[in-house]
């Protein structure tokens, strides 16, 4: 039997014509698989406390999960643009990265996944064991994300070694990088500078040899030529590539659909991890020209009616903010937000 989320790769197969790759990089996309790398540079953010009330609760001796839970009833919910240049880095992992290494400790990564709402922070550690450095980072880590009105969550934490995370620089790495320079200047040098911004070469190992994947946006007239000039490139460079497939697919649609990639993650994460919304996972497709969000919730029924206004106008203010006007264009779109039974309890539409 088809899952949700099937049914919307189905759709979106039949409209992308998307290779292996490009689901598998959409699919990591839509379930918020987000890391970041110890060597990304992260600004610097303050965090303004929202009431007194708030204030009271964090510094009680009393404090707990079930505080934690009406902290998250009580903090407005906050959309803030992902996509934004002027946008302060201040998502959930670029400040857990941040408190991480004020205590001491160097990052490889943090990544969160949904449905449970998982947390995973992987330490490079160095003269400490994982254990004792659990035990100094767990309580920090609680106190921040319950400040923050997160109270549904599963916390890890892993240990690798400065080697381990240097043997991700391999061979084939080194290959690919090569090989989307070469892409990038093919396409460019045939006035296709814009489309060669999009990520249209991909990887694949065999046993005796590799393969490039190319996606060619389907308006692109010169596509033979650019592929033998890509292939001459390759050769003249002694690359240990085999073959190049082509897959074609609608850049307009491309574009689009990746404009809301951001879109749909920035809605899922202001809610995610927090008891009041029991979000589940998101998922969103292009069709027709017509964008379509789905969050979906573990919620038998619809909240109260305060938490639906309150959702919607967090959607709308989101949606109304310069930046956020722009990444959207002109695209015609609906956002729901879906009970377990999948019927919508909010619709946002233009």
């Amino acid at each position: 039997m088809k899952t949700f989320l099937d049914e919307q790769f189905s759709d979106l197969e039949q409209e992308l014509k998307m290779t292996d790759k490009s689901k598998r990089l959409l699919r990591n996309k839509i379930l918020q698989n987000t890391h970041i790398s110890k060597k990304q540079n992260l600004k610097m953010y303050t965090l303004v406390a929202t009431t007194v009330c708030f204030l009271i609760l964090i510094m009680s001796p009393f404090y707990s999960t079930t505080m934690a839970s009406l902290v998250s009833k009580i903090i407005p919910i906050s959309i803030t643009p992902s996509f934004s240049s002027n946008q302060e880095n201040s998502n959930l992992t670029s400040q857990l990265v941040k408190l991480v290494e004020g205590e001491g400790y160097a990052v490889s990564s943090v990544g969160i996944t949904p449905s449970p709402y998982t947390i995973e922070i992987s330490l490079i550690l160095k003269g400490s064991i994982l254990k004792q450095a659990t035990d100094d980072l767990e309580p920090k880590i609680n106190n921040y994300l319950y400040e923050n009105g997160y109270d549904e969550y599963e916390l890890k934490f892993l240990g690798v070694t400065e080697a381990s995370t240097n043997d991700q620089a391999d061979d084939t790495s080194s290959i690919y990088d090569k090989v989307r320079e070469i892409v990038k200047e093919v396409f460019s040098s045939y006035g296709y500078a814009k489309e060669a911004d999009y990520e249209l070469a991909g990887l694949k190992e065999t046993w005796f040899s590799n393969i490039v994947l190319i996606d060619m946006p389907d308006h692109i007239q010169q596509s033979k030529q650019i592929i033998a000039d890509i292939e001459k490139e390759i050769e003249s460079q002694d690359l240990d590539i085999k073959d190049i497939e082509v897959n074609t697919f609608n850049f307009e649609h491309r574009q689009q659909d990746n404009r809301w990639a951001y879109i749909a993650s920035d809605i899922y994460d202001a809610m995610a991890g927090k008891s009041t919304y029991q979000l589940t996972g998101v998922s969103y497709k292009v069709k027709a020209g017509h964008s379509y969000v789905y969050i979906k919730t573990d919620l038998a029924k619809s909240p109260s009616e305060e938490s639906i206004q309150q959702i919607e106008l967090a959607i709308q203010e989101y949606l109304a903010l310069p930046d956020t006007k722009e990444q959207i264009h002109s695209d015609k779109y609906t956002i729901q937000l879906l009970l377990k039974n999948e019927k919508s309890f909010v619709k946002i539409t233009n």
